[in-house]
């Protein structure tokens, strides 16, 4: 079984290059170290280790996932996640290894879940699309140095309010008109999180067959910040101007450019519609047995098991 890696060496101030020589020490098998050097170059890497491994590790966050996915689509070989990034949004729907010995582990018992993935046209999402203000916060978290996780994206909302605009947007699902008006965020979810814990589509689960859409209407800069604290929580359903969607395909237009981030990748501004299609359970993701990922299935052997159903 042999395992290729996929990680920035510089990351963390060197200590990423450290941190995967220690977990591909510890395999029995193979292991094959490929070193990005910048933006992109991950999602080549994982087309090459994809001919040569038969598991792929991703060291990195929510930004490296993504690239690896891209680069793996659209019939990827096993993944899993050693998270190091400032959000890590994707780990948290799976029990990711906590040490090299837990990775040989993982390895061995080649068990996880099959996830879906979102269409996007132009690339694939894994874990979740932000348009609008939540696009701009990921924005302005770009230019933040020396903060994780949420406290950083707390910052960055901050800093979005100081020039946030609402858009008028026109949502279909599944082909049909669910929803218009001018809303300050639509967030597309195939996962629970976003910005660094912000559980904005809190049922979303992301091997269900089904794309999870949270809006926010226009609203004051007070009552968003009063309806913040629950969105962090999972628990802003109810709250005025708040509304959830769901279904296979969502199209997401506009009369004017909007922002979009994939996957906490800030894209700029769109002048078209955005259609995002789910492919069902296309993704094998190994995961530790412990209960605290987020799916909907059971936990079945991923690597030589069944093709998806």
């Amino acid at each position: 079984m042999r395992v290729g890696f996929i990680a920035n060496p510089t990351a963390g101030r060197g200590r990423t290059r450290a941190l995967v020589e220690r977990y591909a020490g510890a395999l029995r098998a193979g292991a094959e170290l490929h070193w990005t050097q910048g933006p992109g170059h991950a999602r080549e890497l994982a087309g090459l280790a994809a001919r040569r491994c038969d598991v792929v590790c991703i060291v990195g966050g929510d930004g490296t996932v993504s690239e690896v996915v891209n680069g793996l689509m659209p019939r990827p070989v096993p993944i899993v996640v050693v998270p190091t990034g400032s959000g890590n949004d994707f780990a948290s729907l799976v029990s990711c290894p906590r040490s090299p010995a837990e990775l040989a582990r993982l390895v061995e018992d080649g068990r996880g879940y099959r996830f879906d993935v979102i269409d996007c046209g132009d690339r694939y999402c894994a874990n979740s699309v932000g348009i609008g203000f939540e696009a701009m916060v990921t924005f302005h978290s770009r230019s933040i140095q020396n903060m994780r996780g949420l406290p950083l994206y707390l910052l960055s909302v901050f800093k979005a309010l100081a020039s946030y605009e609402c858009i008028r947007y026109t949502i279909a699902v599944d082909g049909r008109e669910a929803a218009s008006g001018d809303y300050l965020l639509v967030s597309v979810g195939n996962g629970t999180r976003a910005g660094g814990g912000f559980q904005l589509n809190p049922a979303a689960y992301p091997d269900d067959g089904w794309i999870d859409v949270c809006t926010a209407r226009r609203m004051s800069r007070a009552r968003m910040l009063t309806i913040l604290p629950a969105a962090i929580r999972g628990a802003h359903a109810g709250k005025p101007g708040i509304e959830f969607h769901r279904g296979a395909t969502v199209t997401v237009s506009a009369d004017e450019p909007f922002p979009v981030h994939i996957d906490g990748e800030y894209l700029g501004r769109y002048e078209h519609a955005l259609t995002m299609s789910v492919v069902r359970r296309c993704l094998p993701v190994l995961s530790r047995a412990d209960g605290t990922a987020r799916h909907t299935g059971r936990m079945e052997r991923i690597l030589g098991g069944a093709a998806p159903r």
